[in-house]
């Protein structure tokens, strides 16, 4: 299974995020189950799978939210079906069993639910090799009867760690759940371009989406990261997380930079290839009160196993977007021949 890239096949997840509106209605429209002797719990997954064989897909998921290590996995996932207002549409969930949660490492919660029980389901962790394959490490859950399941993964927005696999007959179908870098919702593809079922109940799940007016639904501190020149004041813009996918090195390989502002001047530089464990370096950072062809002069210090990097770039902050321009110094973009690209918040 060779990695594509978690923000690849843009058109379809722009045409996704257009018709969200419209899926979300639909959702509400699901089909009535036949049987009446059915508990509400039961009819509710037998809707969703009918809805499923309607839009012939093997698989459905849906992006629950966040759950850490501090307390119980199933009273997390609780809450989050609570506040999430999943009882009323999707009231199975909460009756998932025991042995059908899945931790593994990360702190993002998808529920998976296949078509029908007509279908075999594998759930497996993997890693990386140096091609950017995916190399399968553990069997975390099997079952010859597919049911829902109730996943937590992924240490990172960068790169996912878990594939679903199911089988019936000879078809195959396999899925990684991540979260789209563009817009924070459910990356509803699989690594063939062939489209899940999303079912995630957007209205009331906090994401980062960016609106019209370019201000971010979920970033928090309107000074953060995104904001624009005039509005952010000492740090403009910086603060948060930013992320290129498209620079190449001399071999002609993708190379994924990542940069996070935090507070008190602190610099956090990654690299490395999509789906593999990042290098990160850390240091400071500095906006100067310099100006060059109207964008900012940040100095910037990284300390790194070979010695410290120091030098400066050029950047201009608006809306989410941040064009980064090598100044002086040692190179900002290592690795690679270029000296400009663009960053975008997430």
């Amino acid at each position: 299974m060779a990695f594509s890239g978690c923000n690849g096949k843009q058109k379809k997840q722009e045409r996704k995020r257009e018709n969200r509106q419209e899926s979300q209605q639909g959702k509400k429209e699901t089909v009535k189950a036949d049987n009446k002797d059915l508990s509400k719990s039961e009819q509710s997954l037998q809707n969703l799978q009918k809805n499923l064989r309607r839009s012939r897909m093997p698989m459905a998921a849906a992006y629950l939210g966040y759950a850490d290590d501090n307390s119980p996995f199933r009273d997390q996932v609780r809450t989050l079906l609570k506040n999430g207002k999943y009882e009323e549409q999707y009231s199975f969930l909460a009756d998932v069993p025991k042995e059908n949660y899945i931790s593994y490492n990360g702190e993002e919660v998808y529920a998976i639910v296949p078509q029908s029980t007509q279908y075999a389901m594998k759930v497996e962790s993997f890693d990386w090799d140096e091609n950017a394959n995916a190399m399968v490490r553990d069997t975390l859950y099997i079952s010859q009867k597919a049911a829902p399941v109730i996943l937590k993964c992924n240490l990172s927005e960068l790169s996912y760690n878990v594939v679903i696999t199911l089988t019936k007959g000879t078809e195959t179908f396999s899925y990684s759940p991540s979260l789209s870098l563009m817009d924070g919702a459910l990356y509803a593809y699989n690594l063939d371009g062939m489209e899940i079922y999303d079912f995630t109940l957007y209205d009331n799940l906090e994401i980062p989406v960016w609106n019209e007016g370019g201000e971010c639904g979920g970033c928090g501190d309107p000074e953060g990261y995104g904001a624009p020149l005039e509005a952010a004041g000492e740090e403009p813009g910086l603060i948060g997380q930013w992320l290129s996918t498209e620079l190449k090195n001399q071999s002609g390989q993708n190379i994924t930079y990542g940069m996070y502002f935090g507070d008190y001047q602190y610099f956090e530089f990654q690299y490395g290839q999509m789906g593999h464990d990042l290098e990160c370096w850390s240091g400071t950072f500095e906006v100067t009160d310099q100006f060059r062809n109207g964008e900012l002069v940040v100095h910037y210090v990284l300390y790194t196993p070979d010695g410290t990097r120091e030098g400066e770039f050029y950047t201009m902050v608006n809306y989410g977007e941040m064009l980064v321009t090598e100044g002086s110094g040692d190179a900002i973009f290592p690795f690679t021949d270029a000296s400009t690209e663009w960053f975008y918040s997430y």
